[in-house]
């Protein structure tokens, strides 16, 4: 089985997670980037600067009430989105809706059954302890097809990297797609399998393994003075690649 690797982009030098890689970018006008791997390839990146059915899913949780999912549920009537894609969206709020609830519906039951025990699953909790009623993602068309553009192209040269192959930074890339932006973030991921594409990628982003700065974390349940509110999720399988899934979350702050 292969091992996830954690690449941080801003020290160039891998790291290791769960079964993938994933990766994390963020920029204040002019910031740096960092990068993950699990059982795939993901990875974060933000900058700052100025299909399905879209009914809620049934049974999703016990502990969140019909009218708290309907409420996070905000990519419900997207139809440009997959399941998963919707789903990723709904689980993120969840977690921002109230961290501790989320815990105990999805991250303990999750890292048992993996038997995962970590300093980043304590801090984890602690941080999501601490997350309760922060603004719900909502998704925006314009970054779906920011993310969807750079799933496409890691796949079409199995490259996994923050950059296009033609040297376009992260944040120049989101910005072709999404204008008048005052904060911009990325996080992608890729994995060799999968059984829950979108809990499986946002329990790594979340736990973010061997990243001293926890940039995935952050870029989901809020960093210091930054909360975006603007959501991108595209998640893609291949045959081509070693990585049969890869994922990109793209995230802005409108000006």
């Amino acid at each position: 089985m292969k091992k996830n690797r954690l690449i941080q982009i801003i020290l160039l030098m891998p790291l290791f997670l769960f079964l993938g890689t994933s990766c994390h970018e963020d920029l204040l006008e002019n910031d740096h980037s960092t990068q993950h791997d699990d059982e795939g390839n993901s990875g974060n990146k933000e900058n700052e600067q100025g299909k399905t059915d879209d009914k809620t899913p049934q049974k999703e949780t016990h502990l969140f009430t019909e009218e708290e999912i309907a409420y996070a549920n905000t990519a419900a009537h997207e139809d440009y989105m997959t399941d998963d894609e919707k789903r990723m969206i709904l689980l993120c709020n969840l977690a921002r809706l109230d961290g501790k609830r989320f815990a105990q519906e999805y991250l303990t039951p999750y890292l048992k059954q993996k038997g995962i025990d970590n300093q980043y699953t304590q801090s984890l909790y602690s941080d999501l302890e601490k997350t309760r009623n922060m603004p719900m993602f909502t998704p925006l068309k314009e970054l779906y097809d920011a993310a969807t553009y750079h799933a496409e192209e890691m796949i079409a040269n199995k490259q996994f990297s923050h950059n296009s192959p033609n040297g376009e930074s992260f944040s120049t890339r989101i910005k072709r797609f999404v204008k008048n932006t005052q904060y911009v973030s990325e996080n992608i991921s890729a994995r060799t399998s999968t059984k829950d594409a979108a809990l499986d990628f946002l329990i790594q982003f979340l736990v973010d393994e061997n990243s001293s700065e926890l940039g995935h974390r952050k870029a989901i349940i809020g960093q210091e003075g930054r909360i975006a509110d603007k959501i991108g999720v595209s998640i893609k399988a291949n045959s081509s690649w070693e990585y049969k899934y890869v994922c990109v979350q793209d995230f802005v702050i409108l000006q």
